[in-house]
């Protein structure tokens, strides 16, 4: 039977805790594991729900019996391997995904600590919970792995660097396995995709799932596609914007500006990632297409390459782009000095400032780039796009991290008093450690922690003025072999699809509230932009 009538019995809420667990020690063994409490001893080892029901999964680490490679360390070395302080007990790195066995979806389950004492010690027996929601007709399988004990996940010292990455696997108690049932009435049903409303943020969750299974309207939409797969949200559908429907967009209906006048201008302020995102927009889509997708600057790294429109690397800080949808991109000025090249007819202007965060690699002080005085060399921002947290967790400790983050608050707010803030959130993952061995990568917990501390504090000054764009969980949801094929990118970028799809999640977040909002300007002698 096909559990449907409580959405919330197999929450974690719902499932009582089995304090036994706390009484394990390495006597009984060393390995992890993990519980679905909802299925009892005596149940076969399929757990049915329906769509969208939640259900509990606890994972145990327990205690390592013999010293680990840290406890061999020096006590005081060891000490400085700690889980930070917005997740003070966060001490093990943990993968865990429910994937689908005919449909490949990889779902992952995202784990906090449980609250007991045991949790405040290093080398003691751990629990995390969390809850797997899924919405596609299939059996779930749970696997996952253990990847850093003890606090060796959170890379604070150059010199702590483990030097060999180990995962442990995480054994499933009774291999038990979560079967999903979506009723045909249900709107997760692939038949009832067209009836989705649009989506209207850029931070919607969502899954990969292969092109060949895409419901009709999607397929018609044409999505970007990554290794034979599209990236689906689950409840709305992404539209599919044009590069040139974009400018448009932002010529005709001026999405969250504060203004109704002037041209439209974005502030942005981005690494290397921002780079190519502009690269794709300003080329139409025309960058990295097709076959050109295989080249190795569109896979990762492109710092090296020659790109005529605008130069956008570390060299050229300062770059004021004018726009329109025939065109495409190009530059005018490049630190203040004025390019030969302009457009007849702009529609939209980018100021695009190169940034590393908030770390020392800017050239200069990072808190300049924001001065009254920088600010104001530029035409009036009409949106503010910030990138945070890529570059920061490789080079900056938390600590000052969240102290310079208070400055750049009151920076933003001192010189956009009334423009609408969009922050776009660090990557899955991050790039190799500054110092020390060279294959040591930042992991993904603490881009997460980064970028949640990062979050809460834009929501708590900025209130309704700010909007969140959500790049890491399309590459978090990518079944693992293919994340960790993205993720071995050392700089930090995405190949040139998943750019697009970036781009299209964030278009879809502007436009989309303000087609819904505005009707479509007329006598302007060009195609409006319609929403189908």
């Amino acid at each position: 039977m096909w559990s449907s009538e409580n959405t919330e019995q197999y929450s974690c809420a719902a499932q009582p805790f089995d304090d036994a667990i706390w009484g394990l020690s390495g006597a009984n063994g060393t390995h992890p594991f993990a519980i679905l409490p909802a299925a009892q001893p005596g149940d076969r080892s399929t757990l049915r729900v329906t769509a969208g029901q939640s259900v509990c999964i606890r994972v145990v680490v327990p205690p390592i019996r013999s010293p680990s490679v840290l406890a061999r360390q020096e006590k005081d070395i060891v000490e400085l391997y700690q889980p930070l302080p917005n997740e003070p007990t966060l001490w093990d790195s943990i993968i865990l995904d429910a994937v689908g066995q005919k449909s490949g979806i990889s779902i992952p389950i995202k784990l906090r600590p449980v609250q007991h004492i045991s949790m405040v010690h290093r080398n003691a027996l751990h629990v995390y919970e969390g809850e797997l929601q899924a919405f596609d007709e299939d059996v779930f399988s749970i696997t996952g792995s253990v990847e850093y004990r003890e606090g060796s996940w959170n890379y604070e010292q150059p010199s702590l660097l483990p030097s060999i990455y180990s995962p442990e696997q995480i054994a499933v108690v009774r291999n038990v396995q979560v079967a999903v049932h979506v009723p045909r009435t249900s709107t997760f049903h692939p038949e009832n995709h067209i009836h989705l409303p649009i989506c209207q943020h850029a931070d919607e969750p969502g899954r990969w799932v292969d092109a060949s299974a895409m419901p009709p309207t999607a397929e018609s939409q044409g999505i970007p596609v990554f290794n034979n797969k599209v990236w689906l949200p689950y409840r709305c559908r992404l539209r599919n914007y044009s590069y040139s429907d974009f400018l448009r967009c932002l010529e005709e209906y001026r999405p969250l500006s504060p203004d109704s006048t002037g041209k439209y201008t974005i502030h942005w302020f981005g690494d290397a990632n921002t780079r190519r995102a502009l690269k794709k927009i300003s080329s139409l889509g025309q960058w990295c297409s097709g076959i050109m997708a295989n080249r190795p600057q569109c896979i990762c790294d492109d710092s090296g390459e020659s790109f005529g429109r605008f130069t956008g690397q570390n060299t050229v800080r300062d770059t004021l782009l004018e726009l329109n949808d025939e065109d495409g991109g190009w530059s005018v000025s490049e630190n203040g000095q004025i390019k030969e090249r302009g457009l007849f007819h702009s529609q939209a202007k980018i100021y695009f400032h190169r940034w590393e965060g908030l770390t020392q690699y800017n050239g200069g002080r990072w808190q300049d780039i924001f001065r009254p005085s920088a600010i104001s060399q530029y035409p009036r921002a009409n949106l503010v796009v910030v990138s945070l947290g890529n570059m920061d967790v490789s080079f900056t400790q938390f600590l000052e991290y969240s102290r310079q983050l208070n400055e750049l608050v009151a920076l933003l707010q001192a010189v956009y008093e009334d423009q609408h803030i969009l922050l776009r959130m660090p990557q899955y993952f991050c790039c190799r450690a500054p110092s020390g061995n060279p294959t040591r990568r930042m992991q993904k917990d603490r881009n997460r922690l980064y970028g949640e501390y990062a979050q809460r504090l834009f929501e708590l000054h900025f209130g309704q003025r700010l909007h969140m764009w959500d790049v890491g969980s399309i590459v978090e949801t990518l079944p693992l072999d293919q994340r960790k094929q993205v993720a071995a990118c050392a700089v930090n970028t995405v190949p040139s699809e998943i750019v697009d799809l970036e781009n299209l999640q964030l278009i879809n977040g502007l436009c989309n509230p303000a087609l819904l909002r505005t009707k479509p300007p007329r006598g302007n002698g060009r195609d409006p932009v319609e929403l189908d």
